[in-house]
């Protein structure tokens, strides 16, 4: 099995008109939050489509489109539709089955790679960094859902495929990185995830966030140990 060897799979999950309904949510959140701003509604690009509003929006107001992004980051995920797919029981059956574990505890939050903020792109890390049994450490495997078709050229995850007994990140200012140099040898890839597909990761397993030239969205579902 793929995930045994390799602590990926990608799978078919979901109907892709769901998974682009989903959108609406982040949509109206960031709709939310702009008028609520002293900044003139008018003046956030309610117009743009989605996947361009806050690169549009830091063009002229960089400070608003930074907020937007940490909103879209903090908040969003609990709008119905998006919680509708972090609940549904085929994500979490099909989680448990690739890890051959009951899981119990979800943490869910929609994740961004935005052109105009290359600096919050996800450099090589997994999603467990410490193996402690605490906290993030009972993290088992992480459902992403691109909220649209996702790959190397559409802000797709890079996974190093090669299931690890341990983490490899090292300590850094900026939290857990995993360097280059312990990745040496491992193969690289580039997942295509249309709209619909689940990409699940193993704890340990390396992945960073490629470049993309329109805002990709994900809906992330890390899924503890029951």
């Amino acid at each position: 099995m793929r995930f045994a060897e390799q602590g990926y799979a990608a799978m078919p999950l979901f109907d892709p008109a769901s998974i682009l309904a989903a959108r609406e949510d982040i949509a109206g959140h960031i709709d939310r939050v702009s008028r609520a701003l002293y900044l003139p509604f008018e003046q956030t690009c309610p117009d743009a489509p989605l996947t361009e509003r806050i690169d549009r929006i830091y063009a002229h107001e960089r400070s608003i489109a930074n907020l937007l992004r940490v909103a879209v980051c903090t908040d969003a995920h609990r709008g119905p539709r998006l919680q509708a797919l972090a609940n549904d029981p085929k994500l979490i059956a099909a989680a448990e089955a690739l890890c051959g574990r009951k899981l119990a505890g979800r943490i869910a939050r929609v994740r961004a790679s935005i052109a105009c903020f290359p600096e919050h792109r996800h450099a090589w890390h997994s999603d467990v960094a410490r193996d402690d049994g605490t906290g993030c450490g009972k993290v088992l495997v992480t459902a992403w859902i691109p909220l649209g078709d996702a790959g190397p050229e559409s802000g797709g995850l890079e996974v190093a495929a090669a299931r690890q007994p341990a983490p490899l990140g090292e300590k850094t200012n900026e939290g857990f990185e995993i360097p280059e140099y312990r990745l040496a040898g491992l193969p690289r890839v580039r997942p295509e995830c249309p709209a619909g597909t689940v990409l699940f990761l193993d704890r340990f397993t390396p992945h960073r966030t490629l470049p993309a030239r329109a805002t990709r969205f994900a809906l992330v579902v890390w899924m503890k140990a029951a």
